[in-house]
This record gives structure tokens, C-alpha cells and sequence, in this order.
């Protein structure tokens, strides 16, 4: 049966746009951001050093405290604060239990136990039943929740069984190899009871007795700071093969700061603890011997081209000569200043299946692009995240205006290329995109240049006749096991780089820098899932 894309055109628009404000790395024009965070609730002055139960971090605005509802990071982060799921990722692509203890799968049947003990924030029991009205909820189509295509597949039509109290199955009319990791994502963390009687107030901040996780929200200045409390009676941390160091915080304050920036101002005056800082920080901040930067990567950074009627990239020898005028280094270089990574594929190095250093990926040859390129027309959209003030963007404008080709570069906005790439499909031929891959896969990326375009209702952004990886893609879905899964989205990787569908550059980092007596991890590279710590 022919799948879509995943996402719903919809809910790709909405997802893009939010997505995208997650990962600003320029300094942005925003003021220094709030007063002091240890000015607020919780919080220690800067001359008295923080708290020892206090962690006082920082975070770009949140739309929704519905984990249901999540397009952005801090959506994600602050839904995974409060909400637990049934599984978490652990380091070396391996799973760990959250709320599950074990689980097991055979065909399209999953079987969840549930840990013992574990309860909402008003004491009730979390049963079998409490994960299966939760997951029903994620999963009716009124939440239109942007992520359940992903965990369950397009068409995965999910049938939750609670078998007994502690005994869940998850039925899915197809196979889908993603699943379980599926699952590790926030935005299928376990409301309870309390939380879906009343979806709206959900939304709009804490509803009482709502929360499976560790915090609950016990105030907010909205836009400005949002305090979180650790649970009196809260013990179902998850279980990895090597457990965070440290201790949780009794109280968390996440502050809202857009400039990056102000954000490095603010570690090393001691009035944050952690915090998200951009590559340009990085020499200053580890400057002070009292700081360290946790490197994790965060978006990937590929060229993406327009192959619908009218634009010169219907041509594959013009999508091979974009590919051999740009030095991945150089642009990672000009976005990163040397933090991130250089892709020869479309996903971080070490996500499951990838193998960078067998990827077909087109090399560089700029004297071999002129012939190609010379007087081409070429309208380029990029936003404005790559790199401050969108030098990536202006980075591969000079590259192609010298192998002779005529680039018009709009340099815009988050909005303005939502806007234009999503909404104005005639008035573009080639884009950066900066993909946040929150379930991780390989796959995920792939889903966006195969099956129907955006107009007609999937989520082939630029329309791209990639037949070959189309194809792939079927045999993916239909995997019964590891090895053959990873074949299959091998091969349609493979065929996107070949043909030039797709030309990777680099993976942008999420820098997080944190105080002495205090430390972040992320197991499994999870961009939703950060562990803050204090380990005096």
C-alpha cells in the first residue's frame, strides 16, 4: 500500500515553523533577556551563588504544556519535565525503561510491563489503563498531535489493550520499524486522568494531578520564567545502563532568554547555572575555568531543492553541480565556527543504520560545477538560524554566483521561510533546511522528499521525484527486523545523495554550558530529554 509522507501538510507547516525557532545560533537582537534569574522564585543572587536544591537554566518560549501539542524544543523539554514515557533513549542506540520495565514485539504487536510503584503527582496508581487513555487521546484524531505519525507510523491505526493492571499492548494495522523509539519522544509522555478531563487548561499551563514526571510547573511569568518543583514522592527516574550523575534539583527555573549571548553573560556572572549558548560563546565561556560546554548535535543542515515544473533542479546535472561548488567544511566553519559536524549523510554521526563514511554523497569539484551552472537563475531561500544573521545562507550564494550561476537570496526570517517554502511552492528552487530530528532516525529526513507534495496533502517538500528511494522507503516500513530495516533505509538514502535530491553539510550543535557544581546530559543524543544535575 502506498504511504504518505508523514506528517499532514498542515501539521508539517506548523511543525517547520515552530520547530525552527528552537535552534537560533546568532545573537539575535532580543534585549539581555529577564532580570537575574536568581532574582526569581527560588533562586540565589548572584553574590550568594545558588542554591544547593536549585538549578537555574534557561529555555526558549514554550507554546503548550500539552505534551500532546509539542512542535518546539521547549515544548519537548518542558512536556519531558512532568511527563515520563513508557521508554527513554540510552547511549549506543539502545532503549531504556521509563514507566515500562520490559517490553517485546513480534510483528506489529508491542507488550508493555509497567514498573511498579509508579503514580501521578495526585497519588493515583499509574495502571494499564491510565497509559491507555493517554495514548488514545495522543492519538484521536481531534488532538491532531503532529507526532503520532511519527511514533506510529502513517498508517499505523494503533489499538491500545490494557491487558491487566500492569500489561499494555500496542496493535498497529502496519508494521513500523520506528515505533518504540517512537515512543522515547515527550510528546507521547503519560498524562493522567486529571490532565485529560480538561485538555484545554492543559495547554495553558499546570492542571493539578495531571503530571506521570518528575516536576510539576508551581508558577510561571509567562515569557519569562517557569519554576519547576521535584515530587515528594516521585521514584521512577529511568533505568540506563549507566545512571546520570548527580542529584536532581529540588527546583528548577527555566528562563526565558532568547540571546544567546546574554545567556553567556549570565553563566559567567553566576546568574545562571546552565544554559543554551551559541558557537560565537564558546571561547569566552571556557575561558572561565569554572564553566564547561556539553557539545550535542541539534539540527542538521542540508540543501533541499524545488523539482516541480519550472525550476532549473528538475535537472540532476544541475543538482550535482550545486553539490560540487559547496565545501561542507567551509559552511560548517561559517554556521559553527568548528563546534559541529560535517555530514556526508542526512542525520547525525552515530544515529542507527548511518554510516557516513559509505555514503555516496557528491564530492567537491567546483572547476567540473561552472559548466553546469554558468547563467543559471536561481531564487534561493534561506532562514535566517544558519549561522549568525544567516551567513550559512549567503555562505552558498557566493559559492554558486562564483561557478557563474545568478542567485537571488532571500535571507529571511523564520516565518518568512516557513511562509515561502510551504506556502509559495512557485517562487523557490532551492533551500537550506535545518532539521530537528527528534525521533532520530535515519528515516525521518527521508520522509520529507518521498510521496506526495505538500499541496496535495504529504509532506515532499519540494516535490522531489525520488522514485528509487520511494521504493526503498516500502520495504522499510515493511521490515520485520533490524538488519533489514537498515538496509532498506540505507538504499534510500543512498539514492536521495546519489541524485543530488538532498546535499548535506553539517550538523548544527546545541552548546549547553554549564557552572561547576552543576551538569546536563542527554542520554542517546536525545534532544528532549535533558538530564540538569548538581554534583557539588
Amino acid at each position: 500500500m502506498k504511504r504518505s509522507a508523514l506528517l499532514p501538510a498542515a501539521a508539517l507547516v506548523a511543525s517547520a515553523a515552530l520547530l525552527l525557532t528552537s535552534c537560533t545560533t546568532g545573537g539575535g537582537s532580543a534585549a539581555d533577556g529577564p532580570a537575574p534569574a536568581g532574582s526569581g522564585t527560588g533562586g540565589a543572587t548572584a553574590a550568594d551563588g545558588p542554591s544547593t536544591d536549585t538549578i537555574r537554566t534557561t529555555i526558549d518560549q514554550p507554546a503548550t504544556f500539552d505534551p500532546t501539542q509539542s512542535l518546539s524544543l521547549p515544548d519537548f523539554l518542558l512536556a519531558r519535565a512532568s511527563f515520563d514515557t513508557l521508554v527513554r533513549k540510552d547511549e549506543d542506540n539502545q532503549l531504556a525503561p521509563g514507566l515500562a520495565s520490559a517490553w517485546e514485539s513480534e510483528g506489529n504487536t508491542s507488550t508493555f510491563t509497567l514498573r511498579e510503584g509508579a503514580t501521578c503527582s495526585d497519588g493515583t496508581p499509574i495502571t494499564a489503563d491510565i497509559v491507555k487513555a493517554s495514548l488514545e487521546y495522543l492519538t484521536a484524531p481531534e488532538t491532531a498531535a503532529a507526532a503520532t505519525p511519527q511514533i506510529f507510523g502513517p498508517l499505523g491505526e494503533p489499538t491500545f489493550t490494557a491487558v491487566d493492571a500492569q500489561t499494555l499492548t500496542i496493535e498497529l494495522a502496519q508494521p513500523w520499524p520506528d515505533m518504540l523509539v517512537g515512543l522515547t519522544m515527550s510528546a507521547s509522555g503519560v498524562i493522567c486522568p486529571a490532565g485529560l478531563e480538561d485538555p484545554e487548561a492543559l495547554g495553558a499551563g499546570p492542571v493539578e494531578g495531571a503530571e506521570s514526571g518528575a516536576y510539576t510547573l508551581t508558577s510561571s511569568d509567562h515569557g519569562v520564567r517557569y519554576t519547576y518543583t521535584l515530587r515528594d514522592d516521585y521514584d521512577a527516574w529511568p533505568e540506563y545502563a549507566d545512571q546520570v550523575p548527580g542529584t536532581p534539583a529540588t527546583t528548577v527555573e527555566y528562563n526565558v532568554i532568547t540571546d544567546k549571548n546574554a545567556t553567556a553573560n549570565q553563566l559567567i556572572a553566576e546568574q545562571l547555572d546552565i544554559g543554551f549558548i551559541n558557537a560565537q560563546s564558546v571561547p569566552r565561556v571556557e575561558g572561565t575555568e569554572s564553566i564547561t560546554v556539553d557539545n550535542q548535535p541539534l539540527s542538521d543542515f542540508y540543501v533541499l531543492f524545488n523539482e516541480r515544473e519550472g525550476s532549473p533542479f528538475t535537472d540532476p546535472a544541475k543538482r550535482q553541480a550545486v553539490a560540487q561548488t559547496l565545501d561542507r567544511a567551509a559552511f560548517e566553519n561559517v554556521t559553527s565556527s568548528g563546534q559541529g559536524q560535517v555530514s556526508t549523510v542526512l542525520v547525525p554521526e552515530g544515529t542507527a543504520c548511518a554510516d557516513p563514511e559509505a555514503s555516496p554523497v557528491i564530492g567537491l569539484d567546483p572547476a567540473a560545477a561552472g559548466s553546469a551552472l554558468e547563467g543559471v537563475r536561481i531564487r534561493m531561500v534561506g532562514p535566517q538560524i544558519a549561522g549568525p544573521q544567516g551567513s550559512g545562507n549567503t555562505y552558498i550564494q557566493e559559492q554558486l554566483r562564483a561557478a557563474g550561476a545568478t542567485v537571488e537570496l532571500s535571507n529571511l526570517d523564520v516565518g518568512g521561510w516557513v511562509s515561502t517554502v510551504f506556502g509559495k511552492p512557485g517562487d523557490w528552487d532551492m533551500t537550506l533546511y535545518a532539521d530537528l530530528n527528534f525521533i532520530g532516525t535515519m528515516s525521518n529526513p527521508i520522509h520529507s522528499m518521498i510521496g506526495p507534495s505538500v499541496q496535495e496533502g504529504g509532506g515532499n517538500i519540494g516535490a522531489t521525484d525520488a522514485p528509487e528511494a520511494a521504493a526503498a522507503m516500502e520495504r522499510y516500513w515493511a521490515a520485520t527486523d533490524e538488519h533489514e530495516a537498515c538496509a532498506a533505509v540505507t538504499e534510500a538514502s543512498d539514492a536521495i545523495l546519489r541524485q543530488a535530491h538532498a546535499i548535506p553539510l553539517s550538523v548544527d550543535p546545541r552548546l549547553m554550558a554549564s557552572r561547576e557544581g552543576f551538569t546536563v546530559v542527554s542520554k542517546g543524543g536525545a534532544l528532549d530529554d535533558q538530564h540538569l544535575r548538581i554534583t557539588d
